[in-house]
């Protein structure tokens, strides 16, 4: 009973620094952001004060420096990101359906392992390993795709392209 009164306690001591470290980020964040209000327990979003218009001006509206310049073109820039994201599906739908063949062809090599006998089974556990890293490496050129994709795609999609014909060479 004393050991949970003491477990109750810390954590309503935990719960309360993080409260207030809580409300601490929130007043750095408004403040930092220009939407600092005298009243640090108010609902930022609360509607008593202000209309909807208002409030989503307010939070979502902003724009940075750069973009108000209107110098740039941002719905070209949409459109390649768009395209651009397309051509990153189109090569991960090709990295899928590579790994989609290693393993049906696992599979098949898996039944022949089964009934083969002690030296067939040593070449085919060869080639079981052999297609494991295979997947490996198509797997990392996925999340690569994905994760690099977005701010180096030239370069992602080379490397992953010659992955892609590497691997099908070596078939």
């Amino acid at each position: 009973m004393n050991f949970s009164l003491k477990t109750l306690a810390l954590l309503c001591i935990l719960a309360a620094s993080a409260l207030s470290c809580s409300q601490t980020l929130q007043r750095r964040y408004d403040q930092r952001n220009g939407t600092y209000s005298d009243n640090y327990r108010s609902d930022r979003y609360s509607r008593t004060s202000r209309d909807d218009r208002d409030a989503y001006q307010r939070d979502y509206d902003r724009r940075p420096a750069d973009r108000t310049s209107g110098t740039q073109d941002y719905s070209a820039s949409g459109e390649r990101l768009a395209a651009q994201y397309d051509e990153m599906d189109k090569l991960g739908d090709d990295i899928l359906f590579e790994i989609d063949i290693l393993d049906k062809r696992y599979d098949l090599l898996l039944d022949e392992y089964k009934s083969a006998n002690k030296s067939g089974k040593s070449t085919i556990a060869g080639q079981l390993d052999r297609i494991t890293d295979d997947r490996l490496v198509l797997y990392r050129a996925y999340t690569r795709i994905y994760r690099n994709g977005k701010y180096n795609w030239a370069s992602v999609k080379s490397e992953v392209e010659d992955l892609l014909k590497s691997m099908q060479r070596n078939k």
